[in-house]
């Protein structure tokens, strides 16, 4: 789509804001819409109003689910969006997108609740950007970790306080219900291994797939190979060279359609390294899940000046098994080890998200009564 389409876009957004002044979404790409819907969904159901959705993906799934409910307006803008982003005016805009303010795409000059909605629930003050929450003013967190970084930070550098709500991740909720009502789940002669790593820097595809792949492909297990879709757009290159080595092995399938979720439905087992699937692997089907330990993924060299252990590290040992790369030559083991052992372990993997995710199975609803109830008042 050219940019005279775009202007046209913009044309129907701002006038549509005008109509429906409470609630502009904006998602970077369609992958997002997951993080979304339950938000999107109870608001549907609890409010009268319009929801405006600004995506900058022509394949997001927004314009299927929008053809039916003409209260969900879509609005394709991908190069105008920093034109544009200063001037939407509705009550509140909800994004998935850290470090609002610190790139191309600012604030709005309006007085709008800009509200961050999480895609991970990982901790705010290693893997993010430094700076990467300090525009936004209302915060929807997934569990106390989120609270209590937040507060610390804007403590430590003298920030002004958002408002931060106890919501959690309705994402891993989805996930939960689609394991537990999926009736295409085929039925496995073999376990399904799923290998799905983070995209930064020495992740598991430059380290050690070569070892891990070597001891596992001679075993009884089907195997899916899931770069990260960074990964598949910025290591071009080196992907095509993991699938040229390996084609031929009726036992791997190598997936690069990040739409396509049914291999993480129908895994027995996840193998990764710093990538977010692992928590929500484990949380949301109970499944055991081996962390490959590569380097961390830090984008905040200054993390340890907030004194609090990031959740990513704190319950990596106890939501799965990790492993020194020293160790992969071991994988094979204990790969079988945690399978034999998957049942033993769901009642821990329970109480962990318990204890570290708000609102298990209502998520969508409290973000949404937060949203109306800011709407109505303003």
């Amino acid at each position: 789509m050219g940019i005279f389409h775009e202007i046209g876009e913009a044309i129907r957004y701002f006038s549509a804001s005008k109509k429906h002044p409470e609630i502009t979404f904006y998602s970077e790409s369609g992958i997002y819409y997951q993080n979304f819907r339950a938000t999107i969904d109870e608001l549907l159901a609890k409010s009268g109003y319009t929801l405006l959705y600004i995506t900058s993906d022509q394949k997001d799934p927004i314009w299927e689910i929008a053809k039916k409910n003409n209260r969900l307006r879509p609005f394709f803008i991908k190069g105008l969006l920093p034109i544009i982003f200063p001037f939407i005016s509705t009550k509140t805009v909800i994004l998935t997108m850290s470090d609002l303010h610190n790139f191309h795409i600012k604030r709005s000059t309006n007085q709008v609740n800009h509200i961050y909605i999480f895609h991970a629930i990982n901790s705010t003050h290693m893997v993010y950007n430094p700076r990467a929450f300090d525009h936004y003013d209302t915060i929807f967190c997934v569990g106390k970790h989120h609270t209590e970084e937040i507060r610390k930070t804007e403590e430590i550098y003298k920030l002004p306080a958002k408002t931060l709500i106890d919501v959690g991740y309705s994402w891993l909720e989805d996930l939960e219900s689609a394991y537990k009502n999926a009736t295409s789940i085929k039925a496995k002669s073999r376990p399904k291994i799923l290998i799905a790593p983070s995209w930064n820097a020495q992740n598991l595809l430059e380290s050690s797939i070569d070892p891990i792949l070597t001891k596992l492909l001679p075993h009884d297990f089907d195997l899916v190979l899931r770069p990260h879709p960074e990964f598949i757009k910025r290591k071009a290159t080196l992907l095509s060279a993991i699938i040229e080595k390996y084609r031929g092995h009726h036992n791997l399938e190598i997936e690069t359609d990040s739409a396509q979720s049914s291999s993480v439905k129908e895994a027995d087992l996840l193998i990764t390294d710093w990538s977010g699937i692992g928590f929500e692997f484990s949380f949301s089907m109970l499944k055991p899940v081996i962390y490959i330990q590569t380097p961390m993924k830090v984008h905040n060299p200054d993390y340890e000046k907030i004194g609090i252990v990031p959740l990513e590290i704190k319950i990596r040992p106890l939501a799965g098994e990790v492993v020194e790369l020293s160790r992969v030559d071991e994988i094979d083991q204990i790969v079988i080890r945690s399978l034999q052992d998957k049942e033993r372990n769901k009642e821990q993997l329970i109480k962990l998200r318990s204890d570290h995710i708000f609102n298990w199975g209502k998520s969508g609803a409290v973000g949404a009564d937060y949203i109306i109830n800011y709407c109505q008042k303003k």
